[in-house]
């Protein structure tokens, strides 16, 4: 009898174990689904998440190709700017040109034949000397009868 009672225990604890380890693979499926749900809810938030990454990395995108764009209408206006420079400094360089040889033809006529230019000690043109004959040639254009005898052979005031 004691065998007897020892293979129903042995039976019992059989049984006991299998059910403690059907109630085992039933936690630990039910855990399971939880967890695949889990998975299957970030994974749709990793969907949105990477919905949005592709729409900001668009958005970005197109933000780059308008600066650049803009960069270069900068880049175009500077370029721009910089030929009106060398423009405006070109035409500056010709009117100083023109204005010198202006000055030269008009001061020619009235210069010495001995001296190419009257100065003072100091290296100054004589302003004093260029004005007396300019007074002169203008004396000698406005009397009458002068115009057709031409350029008059009496020297000039101060020479």
């Amino acid at each position: 009898m004691g065998w007897e009672i020892a293979g129903y225990a042995v039976a019992a604890a059989a049984i006991a174990i299998g059910f403690a380890v059907a109630a085992g693979i039933v936690k630990v499926a039910r855990s399971l689904r939880r967890i695949d749900a889990s998975l299957d809810q970030v994974g749709k938030e990793a969907v949105e998440t990477l919905r949005q990454c592709r729409r900001l990395s668009e958005e970005a995108r197109e933000a780059l190709q308008a600066s650049s764009q803009r960069l270069q209408g900068f880049a175009s206006l500077a370029e721009g700017a910089r030929a009106i420079g060398e423009a405006a400094q070109t035409a500056a360089q010709t009117a100083i040109r023109v204005t010198e040889k202006y000055r030269d033809c008009l001061l020619s006529p009235l210069q010495s034949p001995s001296r190419d230019q009257e100065q003072n000690d100091d290296g100054v043109p004589d302003f004093k000397e260029f004005g007396r004959k300019l007074w002169s040639l203008w004396k000698q254009r406005s009397s009458p009868g002068s115009q057709d005898e031409g350029p008059s052979a009496e020297p000039l005031e101060g020479e």
